[in-house]
């Protein structure tokens, strides 16, 4: 609709009512008022009555306006994000108008200075957004803007213009360098760098006289936004100016590095930092920015600035509100002392003193990490485990020792050493575990010179006796059959066991596996996952084969298989925890588990099915771990991909597929019919495996039934469903094509193609579903449809003309062509073109193939077969062989095609083409090369592929095991039917390096051209 909305009293108050619903606790209501808000979002002006509303709640201290306008705030939010550019994603509606666009510009920054500190963050938010998409070029106005609004003396509207400058700057930090990128930055460094400077001086002196403690935090916090700034306009380079006025800035921050004021400091807080230690760690950024890509600009500051962040982290207590600052002053001492020109501030004194009083104070458990451990074992995990991101005191002091020991070495590790045995005989005297727990942190310090989330440790440092510590301190634990006796500690020795997987060797980890899937029976939840992460990453340890020369595990299914039964029961065991019932790494185990074990599943099917089904039913009724849930979906098709992979045994195979059945319908069809919308997705993929992993053709009961439901247009309205469904298209039409026609439910399934086809984002989706459809219909059943389809497919190609992506759907569209004269007849195809405009093939071939034949020569290999394959018919066995000019034009796209095919190697089927492709995206997804999906990893809302649950493509050119040679022997044979008629057109139709390239091609398949 693009009716103009009133705004008026009236319409405001509607649009209050409308959230009060949203906010309601019914979820009929919220749904009721959610549907409700995406109808107006199309209307001109919805937008602005967004604004209106926040505007006039601006000063209410009401908590019912207050959640309207929070909720309002966020709501405009989410539109811009998701209408103000929309690409290729239709589904989200028609973009915001251009004249509500320019009206949103004009007010959103005044209203952002003049809302409360809830809403300004929204709307701050709001600006970054738009900025993304028009800062500078359509948004000129913005800077000058948010200058003018540092003339007031109020601090709030100040820092709601830094709030919202820090968010359009981030976009220079960790970019690489282009022009239109410096041309951004200029331009900003114009119009900021000045007031920023002079709005910094100012905000000081206020600090210094303000008595008020509420007012005091907000001028510290906009002093850390400044820094902030700061950091964001000097990442790429250190501008001119900066460079100029760099005095003037580091005096300021040793003023604030040395600064403390109890008006704002709450010895009652021992979590969140506070105003001055977020201050402080942003101006730590910053001088650790310098310290690293400026060195010579900062050398005449590099000595005062160490000898204070060394104060800091001596003064600096141990509680997590200082966390932030204690990791950003380390890693400032860890840049200096990474350079080899700072060597000489580096005495042994100073080098002993640091080891004392940085590295191991900071290594050294606390109350709040024994607290989490037993409190919040996820964030504990979290922070501690090997290969997290996350920045702690642990991993900042351990990269300070790696820093050190560059240089160091030899006494680095002395005086590591020594502290290393001061910690564990005071362990061994006083049984203080936080002794052990530093000391075994020291020795991963000291002793990884490299490591990496593939292999753990990598280089050892040779002046540390690893061998011995680890016999005489770190296997006891592990050894010791209590498993709940000194926690902290026996989670520490399963890491570093986890750590140093890549030096034990095969018996010596086959040895310890009994010991760690012992520790899957702990009460303690770390202690449990750290043992499943633990066989999960001994499993990724691989070596090279001396004959093959490819990595192969260095545990196999036969080292493991004498645990098969003891581990899974531990795993599954551990998800029933109440602590954590949704643990990821224990999923991720599994499945690792299930991968090596493969076909010799069967002892345990049983087992590892019920409880997987188990885990599902649970997960239902309340998603909240992505990762979780991704590794229990892939689980299940790790093990359907197993049970249904017994070639021959066609019989054992049907009866595992009913018992698969019987046991994932009810949840699977519980998932469906309340649309949990994280797992439908996963549901339509396990669905489309379990079809198409069934032997011969045919469709179940519970499978017939699933079928008309699935052609309903508000299923594939969800563009996270349609990859999944497609899927499941596929093998519903290569199982049961017969049935379907039967059931008349064709003209559905065309259905289904004609609205995939409609959008940009989902039309290729469209075409496997027709080229499938090609593959398993006669041409009887084919014909009523063929005007119609390519009908469709020439109006969408006209649309596709006007678009960037043109060449990507004539693509797509010769290859369907392609795909039916491979499945039926090239005449057919031909006749069925020309009746709908007489010379349509002279256009295609001339207009569209010859236009683009770089671009589908790109195509991947499984579709390089059938564009050769079919071209050659078309070029061979229809019409087109009676036009010399479209004939010697299709010739020239075929000869380039065929030398793609040549080049790539695609002369291997497509189906082992396919069967290739899939297994790279498994490895590239499931082993570590990726950093583990565990580690860093999101998950798309909508969609995540699983990667075992592959649903192969049938091949038309399957029983031609060389399209080139096809291409040769068929053209050789064509031209022996029709003696010297074709040489001419062959002749003038390819230059010399696809007349040298053809003639290669033909001898190399033994015939020649007549």
């Amino acid at each position: 609709c693009s009716q103009l909305m009133e705004i008026n009293e009236q319409s405001l108050n509607s649009l209050n009512q409308v959230f009060v619903s949203i906010l309601s606790p019914d979820n009929a209501s919220r749904k009721a008022g959610e549907e409700y808000l995406r109808n107006l979002e199309s209307q001109k002006g919805f937008s602005l009555l967004l604004l209106t509303l926040i505007n006039k709640l601006v000063q209410s201290t009401s908590p019912h306006d207050i959640s309207i306008r929070q909720c309002t705030a966020v709501y405009l939010k989410n539109l811009v994000k998701r209408r103000w550019e929309i690409g290729d994603d239709t589904s989200a509606g028609p973009p915001i108008p251009q004249p509500d666009k320019d009206t949103i510009k004009t007010h959103i920054v005044d209203l952002m200075c003049a809302v409360p500190p809830d809403v300004q963050k929204q709307l701050a938010e709001t600006v970054t957004l738009i900025s993304k998409y028009d800062f500078p070029e359509k948004w000129l106005q913005l800077l000058p803007t948010l200058v003018s609004k540092l003339a007031t003396d109020d601090i709030q509207v100040i820092k709601g213009v830094m709030l919202t400058a820090n968010s359009i700057m981030k976009r220079f930090r960790y970019v690489f360098k282009t022009d239109n990128l410096y041309r951004e930055l200029a331009f900003c460094l114009e119009g900021f760098q000045v007031p920023l400077l002079e709005k910094y001086k100012q905000i000081e002196l206020q600090i210094n006289i303000c008595k008020n403690a509420k007012e005091l935090s907000v001028l510290l916090e906009t002093q850390r936004l400044i820094n902030r700034v700061f950091f964001s306009l000097n990442w790429q380079d250190i501008p001119e100016f900066f460079e100029d006025n760099i005095n003037s800035w580091m005096t300021e921050f040793v003023k604030y590095l040395m600064y403390k004021n109890p008006l704002v400091e709450d010895a009652t807080e021992e979590t969140e930092p506070g105003p001055i230690e977020s201050l402080k760690s942003a101006i730590l950024d910053n001088l650790n920015l310098y310290a690293t890509k400026y060195e010579d600009e900062f050398e005449p500051f590099l000595q005062e600035f160490t000898q204070l962040v060394w104060k800091l982290l001596i003064e600096v207590g141990p509680q997590p509100k200082y966390d932030i600052l204690a990791t950003s002053a380390i890693k400032f001492l860890t840049s200096v002392c990474s350079k080899q020109k700072n060597i000489a501030l580096f005495t042994e004194p100073i080098l002993r003193d640091i080891i004392e009083h940085i590295v191991v104070k900071n290594l050294t458990a606390t109350a709040a990490d024994e607290e989490l451990f037993e409190d919040n074992p996820t964030d504990y995990i979290r922070k501690d485990m090997e290969g997290s991101d996350q920045d702690t005191r642990r991993r900042s002091a351990c990269e300070l020792t790696r820093a050190l020991l560059k240089f160091f070495a030899p006494k680095v590790s002395e005086i590591c050493v020594t502290y290393i045995n001061a910690m564990l005989q005071m362990y061994s005297v006083k049984q203080e575990w936080m002794a052990k727990d530093a000391a075994l942190h020291l020795v991963l310090a000291v002793s990884v010179m490299s490591s990496s989330s593939v292999s753990g440790a990598g280089d050892l440092n040779p002046n540390v006796n690893i061998l011995s510590i680890f016999e005489s301190h770190v296997l006891p634990e592990v050894q010791d059959e209590s498993v709940d006796a000194r926690p902290i500690v026996k989670a520490d020795a399963i890491k570093l066991i986890c750590i140093f997987r890549s030096h034990l060797q095969t018996p010596f980890l086959v040895g310890l596996l009994p010991h760690i899937v012992r520790h899957l029976h702990s009460k303690h939840v770390v202690i449990q996952t750290y043992a499943a992460l633990c066989v999960e990453r001994f499993l990724t340890v691989k070596d090279r084969d001396p004959v093959s020369g490819s990595n192969v595990p260095r545990i196999t299914r036969a080292d493991l298989a004498p645990f098969f039964q003891p581990l899974f029961v531990g795993l599954f065991a551990v998800l029933d925890n109440p602590d954590l019932p949704e643990n990821d790494h224990v999923m991720k185990c599994i499945m690792r588990v299930l991968v090596l074990v493969g076909n010799d599943i069967g002892p345990v099917t049983e087992l590892v099915l019920a409880q997987l089904t188990k885990s599902l039913e649970r997960v239902c009724k309340n998603p909240v771990n992505p990762l979780y849930n991704h590794y229990l979906f892939e689980s299940l098709a790790v093990l359907i991909k197993s049970c249904t992979g017994s070639a021959g045994n066609d019989l054992a195979v049907s009866a595992v597929c009913d018992r698969f059945e019987t046991l994932l319908f009810p949840p699977f069809q519980a998932v469906l019919a309340q649309d949990v919308v994280e797992f439908v997705p996963y549901v339509f993929q396990i669905l489309a495996q379990l079809l198409a992993g069934r032997p011969g053709q045919g469709l179940s009961p519970p499978y017939k039934a699933l079928f008309p439901p699935l052609l309903s247009p508000m299923l594939w309205e969800r563009k996270g469903n349609v990859p999944a469904l497609t899927d499941l298209f596929k093998a519903y039409i290569n199982k049961g094509m017969a049935e379907i026609a039967a059931e008349n439910l064709l003209p559905g399934v065309l259905g289904v193609f004609q609205k995939l086809l409609s959008s940009k984002a989902t039309e290729m989706y469209a075409f496997v579903l027709l080229n499938n459809i090609y593959a398993q219909n006669p041409i009887t059943t084919l014909t009523p449809y063929l005007p119609t389809v390519l009908n469709l497919l020439l109006m969408r190609m006209q649309e596709a003309a006007k678009e960037a992506k043109f060449s990507r759907y004539s693509r797509l569209f010769l290859h369907s062509l392609c795909s039916f004269c491979v499945s039926h007849s090239a005449q057919v195809l031909f006749d069925q073109l020309e009746t709908i405009t007489a010379g349509l093939v002279n256009m295609i071939v001339l207009n569209v193939w010859g236009r683009h034949r770089e671009s589908v020569c790109t195509a991947s290999k499984a579709d390089l077969r059938v564009l050769l394959v079919g071209g050659t018919r078309l070029l061979l066995e229809s019409k087109v062989a009676s036009h010399a000019e479209m004939w010697g034009a299709l010739l020239k796209s075929l000869v380039q095609l065929a030398d793609a095919v040549r080049t790539e190697g695609a002369s291997v089927s497509a189906a082992a083409a396919a069967e290739k492709e899939a297994e790279t995206h498994m490895q590239q997804l499931l082993m570590p090369e990726d950093d583990d999906l565990g580690v860093g990893k999101e998950f798309d809302s909508s969609y995540s592929k699983l990667a075992y649950a592959n649903v192969p493509s049938v091949d038309p050119t399957a029983s031609i095991v060389s399209v080139e040679g096809y291409f040769c022997t068929t053209l050789a044979a064509f031209c022996r039917g029709h003696p010297g008629m074709y040489l001419g057109a062959i002749q003038s139709s390819l230059d010399a390096k696809e007349a040298a390239a053809l003639q290669q091609m033909l001898a190399a398949n033994n015939v020649g051209l007549v």
